[in-house]
């Protein structure tokens, strides 16, 4: 791994859980790589979703960032894994920007997304959604949608301090492993799934493997198996109602992680 590369992600790593530990309305809900590359973060804010013809709030949004092979000369992706109803937002990216530079810290970036959710921050002229566009010109006495300050400037900040303390018992230990929540979890209370081996973290409460559980494969929300729709490009992609659309004029279940939305097959509606 180029050294540049790796320096940046071990250093947004720390950058990203001091911003979790420290935004009320932040939680990393799991990463992929050592150091991470991939995020998948939780956001409390009030925003917009979609449901019919229906425009509804909504109170959490899961957030994907993904480090690209060329970071960080190249932008980080950002995509919502929830459906969001707004200018700069399409199922396939968050538009944070047009001019990337190297010195953008990945903490204010994910703030200055939830300012984006929160209609904090919204661009009309060149929007990827344009129903979202119209519907701010036809209701700016409504924006934002969540009036709360989300930014926090985490420089006055105290930083939480180290610990070398079991989260779940206390017990002081040179050995602590870290759950995806960033919990540090000493051998006594460690649990681990038989399946695939994933670290369970009792003061997260799990007692079974959300991973190995029905789950849509594309936000990672529990599901009931009933409440799951296959994915009719790739059958292995379980996701629920609001991480796939339904083509209308060939049936087929579209999905998120594949980029079928809109349907690849069928020519756009009129």
């Amino acid at each position: 791994m180029d050294n540049v590369r790796l320096r940046r992600l071990k250093a947004d790593y720390e950058t990203v859980r001091r911003l979790a530990h420290l935004h009320p309305k932040i939680q990393i809900e799991g990463v992929s790589g050592n150091p991470p590359d991939r995020y998948r973060i939780k956001l409390k804010v009030k925003s917009l979703r979609e449901r019919g013809v229906e425009i509804e709030t909504v109170d959490e949004h899961r957030l994907e960032v993904t480090m690209p092979h060329g970071y960080p000369r190249d932008a980080p992706l950002f995509r919502m894994l929830t459906p969001v109803f707004h200018p700069n937002i399409a199922p396939h990216a968050v538009c944070i920007g047009d001019d990337w530079t190297a010195s953008e810290a990945l903490d204010t970036l994910i703030q200055r997304v939830g300012e984006i959710l929160a209609y904090q921050s919204y661009n009309t002229k060149s929007p990827l959604n344009g129903r979202a566009a119209q519907w701010i010109d036809e209701n700016k006495q409504l924006v934002p949608i969540d009036r709360e300050e989300f930014f926090v400037d985490l420089s006055n900040v105290a930083s939480a301090p180290t610990t070398t303390e079991c989260s779940n018992c206390g017990a002081q230990s040179a050995s602590l492993n870290e759950c995806d929540k960033g919990h540090r979890i000493c051998g006594d209370c460690e649990i681990k799934c038989r399946t695939c081996s994933r670290l369970l973290c009792l003061s997260c409460g799990e007692r079974e493997c959300r991973a190995c559980n029905t789950q849509c494969s594309n936000c990672a929300s529990a599901q009931r198996r009933e409440q799951l729709y296959a994915c009719s490009h790739n059958k292995s992609h379980s996701l629920c109602r609001d991480c796939c659309f339904q083509c209308p004029t060939c049936k087929s279940i579209l999905c998120l992680i594949c980029g079928t939305v809109p349907c690849p097959t069928c020519p756009p509606a009129r």
